[in-house]
């Protein structure tokens, strides 16, 4: 896999590295550690090998997807060489220690956490789903009205009708959770297959 790139692995850095690092940089030189990490796994040809919950399944449906599996980097197993398809890509964040894999249209197929600093080094990741849920938080907090969207990506697609909450704090989250359960209830209706990350991307 020469040709191949890999993310750098700062732990098998001489300390000696990481001394002259920190006395240059001072508090600076860890968060530079991590932005430079985001930006080695963003232009390498790897993916973390830990796939979370999903393993062997999301390894699978990336795979349906056209994504290819290759070795692991040798002496640094926490990375292995993929090959992506045509128009896929990773995608930085603009917090160091996340990235995304994205799609050929752009769509978001993959969440990517990568801690480079050499004291805590670790890289995981996890399949999206392409329909999700979230609530209206800043209607909830300035119209006291509980509201969830249906989102296909970033693009609202469905919103439910908005439950006026109780002034009772205590009472409020069983009120506010049945406007994430109408959401849910809309999808089941719609897109029965929705929890599953593998369906609906074709």
């Amino acid at each position: 896999m020469s040709d191949k790139k890999a993310p750098r692995n700062t732990t098998a850095d001489d300390p000696i590295v990481h001394l002259a690092g920190a006395m240059a940089d001072g508090d600076d030189f860890i968060p530079n550690q991590e932005a430079q990490g985001q930006r080695g796994l963003v232009n390498s040809d790897t993916l973390p090998t830990d796939m979370g919950h999903g393993g062997s399944e999301s390894k699978e449906i990336l795979e349906a997807a056209g994504v290819k599996f290759l070795d692991e980097v040798e002496g640094d197993p926490m990375f292995q060489y993929v090959e992506l398809p045509e128009g896929w890509e990773k995608r930085a964040t603009d917090h160091s220690m996340w990235s995304h894999l994205v799609d050929d249209k752009g769509r978001k197929r993959a969440s990517i956490f990568y801690k480079a600093a050499f004291y805590d080094r670790s890289a995981h990741m996890s399949l999206e789903r392409r329909y999700q849920t979230r609530r209206d938080y800043d209607r909830q907090d300035k119209e006291g009205v509980a509201i969830a969207e249906v989102l296909d990506g970033d693009t609202v697609i469905h919103t439910t009708e908005p439950i006026k909450l109780p002034e009772d704090r205590d009472k409020q989250y069983a009120e506010a959770r049945k406007a994430d359960e109408a959401a849910h209830a809309w999808l089941d209706e719609n897109f029965p297959e929705w929890q599953s990350p593998s369906a609906y991307w074709d």
